[in-house]
C-alpha cells in the first residue's frame, strides 16, 4: 500500500488538487481556499507530510480538479443503490464508514455546485468541497480504499452522467426540471397535497419532495415531486418507472 504522501503526489500527477487532513479526521490541516483555485506543488506536498507524518489526504473537488464525487452514505438512506444501475462504471472508493464515493469528470471550465441531500443518503461534492481519499484512515479506524478494479490507476473517470445533471437541475430550478406533469381524468386536476397524501416515505428536499415510488418495490425514495409553474404537478422516478406506471399506481391509490 502506498504511503499517504506518495498517494498525494500520484493524485497531483493525475491532475487533482490535494490537501492534508488531520489523522483519522476529515478536517484540513491547511487553509485550503487557495487550493480550490490552484493545485499544490510537489514540494508543498512533501513539506506537509514531513510536518504531519500521520496526516491523511483529501482531493479537492470542482473545476480545479475537473472532478465531482457522488457521495453515498447508507446510514442516511440507500438511494445510491437505486441510482447505481443508471450510473456508468467509474473510479469508486469505499469509505471507512461503509459509504461509496463515485468519481466523475466534468468539462474543463464547468463549475458544478456542491449539493447536500441530492437524494436521501446521497450528496454531490462539487465546488468548495473535498473528499477523503485512499489510503487515509477514517475516524472509524478503517482505511479508505479503491474497490477492486475501480482505482484511478485502473479505469478512466466517466463523465458526469445525465441523471446526476438532472438531479442538480431539479434542486436548482424545479420549475424547469425535465419531468412530466399530468392531469387526472377529465379536468379533475391532481394537487400537490393530493399526490403527497397518497405517497409513502415523503421527505422535503430543497427543490420539493422525494418519496417512495408507488410503481415499484421502492425501499428508499426514488420519486421526485415538485410544483411547477401554474401549479403543475411535476413527478419523475429515478429508478426508471414510466410516466404511465406512476400514474396508474397513483390512480389505484386514489380509488
Amino acid at each position: 500500500m502506498p504511503t499517504v504522501e506518495r498517494a498525494s503526489i500520484e493524485y497531483l500527477g493525475q491532475g487533482f488538487s490535494v490537501i492534508p487532513t488531520r489523522r483519522r479526521c476529515k478536517r484540513p490541516l491547511v487553509p485550503w481556499r487557495d487550493f480550490q483555485q490552484r493545485r499544490p506543488t510537489e514540494t508543498e506536498i512533501r513539506e506537509w507530510y514531513r510536518r504531519w507524518p500521520g496526516a491523511g489526504v483529501a482531493i479537492v473537488c470542482g473545476a480545479v480538479s475537473g472532478l465531482v464525487v457522488v457521495d453515498g452514505d447508507p446510514r442516511n438512506g440507500d438511494s445510491l443503490r437505486v441510482l447505481a444501475p443508471q450510473l456508468p462504471v467509474t473510479p469508486t472508493v469505499e469509505s471507512g464508514g461503509a459509504g461509496r464515493h463515485l468519481y466523475f469528470a466534468v468539462t474543463p471550465g464547468i463549475r458544478v455546485p456542491k449539493v447536500s441531500g441530492l437524494l436521501p443518503g446521497v450528496d454531490l461534492q462539487g465546488e468548495a468541497s473535498c473528499v477523503m481519499a485512499p489510503p487515509s484512515v477514517h475516524p472509524s479506524g478503517r482505511r479508505y480504499r479503491w474497490l477492486p478494479g475501480l482505482a484511478l490507476s485502473e479505469i478512466p473517470l466517466a463523465p458526469l452522467p445525465p441523471i446526476i445533471r438532472h438531479l442538480i437541475a431539479l434542486h436548482r430550478q424545479p420549475d424547469v426540471a425535465s419531468v412530466r406533469p399530468w392531469v387526472h381524468r377529465a379536468g379533475a386536476g391532481w394537487t400537490l397535497q393530493d399526490a403527497l397524501g397518497r405517497l409513502a416515505g415523503v421527505r422535503r428536499v430543497r427543490s420539493g419532495w422525494v418519496a417512495r415510488c408507488p410503481a415499484h418495490h421502492d425501499r428508499e425514495p426514488s420519486l421526485s415531486i415538485a410544483q411547477g409553474t401554474g401549479g403543475r404537478l411535476l413527478m419523475h422516478c429515478f429508478a426508471g418507472c414510466s410516466f404511465g406506471q406512476i400514474r396508474a399506481a397513483l390512480e389505484a391509490a386514489r380509488a
